[in-house]
C-alpha cells in the first residue's frame, strides 16, 4: 500500500509514489514548509533515467503550503509500466529543509 503523507527531512530525492502504486487518481497535492528557512522544491515524474518536471526550483517560504490539484496536471500513470512521483527540497545554501507532504485520492 502507498504511503500518502511523507515528512522529508533531507536534500536526498524521496520517492513519493513508486510505480506500481496505482495511485493515478491523485486529485490533490499539498507540500507544507514546516521549516524556518525558505524551501526550493522540485516535484517530478520519474521513469527510468528521465525526469518529467511538475515543479522546477519553486521558492515556498516558511510555514506557507503549496496545493496542486488536476488543474496542474497531478494525474498520471502509476501502474507497474508507468512513473514514480519524487520531490527534492533544499534550502538556498543546499541544506536540508523540512517539508509535509500530503497526497489525497
Amino acid at each position: 500500500m502507498a504511503t500518502l503523507q511523507h515528512n522529508i527531512t533531507t536534500v536526498l530525492t524521496q520517492e513519493l509514489l513508486a510505480v506500481g502504486d496505482k495511485i493515478s487518481d491523485a486529485k490533490y497535492i499539498s507540500i507544507a514548509n514546516v521549516d524556518t528557512d525558505s524551501a526550493i522544491i522540485n516535484l517530478f515524474l520519474n521513469k527510468g533515467s528521465k525526469n518529467y518536471y511538475l515543479i522546477k526550483g519553486y521558492r515556498l517560504t516558511p510555514g506557507s503550503t503549496l496545493c496542486l490539484n488536476k488543474d496542474n496536471n497531478i494525474s498520471f500513470n502509476n501502474a507497474s509500466n508507468g512513473f514514480s512521483l519524487r520531490i527534492q527540497t533544499q534550502t538556498d545554501n543546499g541544506a536540508a529543509v523540512s517539508v509535509d507532504v500530503i497526497i489525497n485520492r
